[in-house]
């Protein structure tokens, strides 16, 4: 479920707010992320109060017509947002790949490699959550680690996220951080997940405490994606606010910018970069195909 907030449309978000606003959106960040769990939240429930999701509910309410428009535009946004994750996915093995393989290669290998992890569901849904708890680490400690090297001000970093502040030139990027924390295709997604573990909805105590539980849940998934997203956001803040680099920063060039700036070290940044990128494409490639099956 956390997925849907760290995909590369959400890296591309977080790195053009931190490039042009610095850090004045990091507040509007923390409460898009907090009403992503809202609705989140309003998702497990009606999976686990009626047994079913919610495009088995949808299927079932509404009439004919309304279902099929109601499917189309589903689908829709669910394969406008695959494209920007399979594409973020060829961005980074384009990059991993020193440019050897080009873009339509890293689309092919996405694409490929997605069916393939998608067919350890077959093994149990467990396995398939193992896969995503090793992506999100990739992305965590890739994006920690860039946070480390390039030691963003904190202070600027706690008055970003405490005081609101927004002003007519980072409308764009403002809407952008909104638009990529809420994913349609995850309300679908999140109550059909919640059927994994099975549940008896007429016994209220049971509900009451599965739901407390995929609160817990969901809250520790939300915090650890917020946190990855504030990484992003600060690291390019640090280094892009106010620069003439700003308004031409993007997923493809974003790794070299980031080399030129703040340089090598251990592992040189780029490559950090690419390995995150390569995680939250891959990842959330995978969720989008996942959602789709049952949408």
């Amino acid at each position: 479920m956390s997925i849907a907030f760290l995909d590369p449309g959400n890296l591309e978000g977080d790195l053009q707010a931190g490039a042009i606003a610095g850090y004045s959106l990091l507040w509007l960040l923390m409460w898009a992320t907090a009403m992503g769990l809202l609705i989140q939240m309003l998702s497990a429930r009606v999976g686990v109060a009626t047994g079913r999701h919610l495009a088995e509910l949808c299927r079932d309410e509404y009439p004919t017509w309304a279902r099929y428009v109601l499917w189309s535009m589903a689908e829709l946004a669910l394969i406008g947002a695959d494209i920007q994750e399979v594409i973020g996915s060829a961005i980074a093995i384009q990059i991993l790949s020193r440019g050897v393989l080009p873009l339509w290669a890293g689309v092919v290998i996405t694409a490929s490699d997605c069916f393939l992890f998608l067919f350890l569901e077959n093994y149990g849904v467990r396995k398939l959550e193992a896969v995503f708890a090793v992506l999100i680490a990739t992305m965590g400690l890739s994006f920690a680690w860039m946070f480390g090297e390039t030691k963003p001000s904190g202070k600027q970093l706690m008055i970003g996220i405490l005081l609101p502040r927004l002003s007519s030139k980072t409308i764009r990027q403002a809407v952008g951080v909104v638009g990529c924390v809420i994913m349609p295709h995850n309300v679908f997604l999140h109550s059909a997940l919640v059927q994994s573990r099975k549940i008896d909805p007429k016994r209220k105590s049971r509900v009451q405490e599965a739901l407390n539980y995929y609160l817990i849940e969901s809250s520790v998934a939300l915090f650890i994606s917020f946190m990855i997203n504030l990484f992003v956001t600060t690291v390019f803040a640090k280094g892009f606010y106010g620069t003439e680099k700003a308004n031409n920063i993007g997923l493809v060039n974003a790794g070299q910018y980031l080399e030129e700036k703040f340089g090598g070290g251990l592992l040189p940044i780029l490559y950090i970069w690419g390995i995150g990128l390569l995680a939250a494409g891959q990842s959330s490639t995978i969720t989008g195909t996942y959602a789709g099956q049952f949408i």
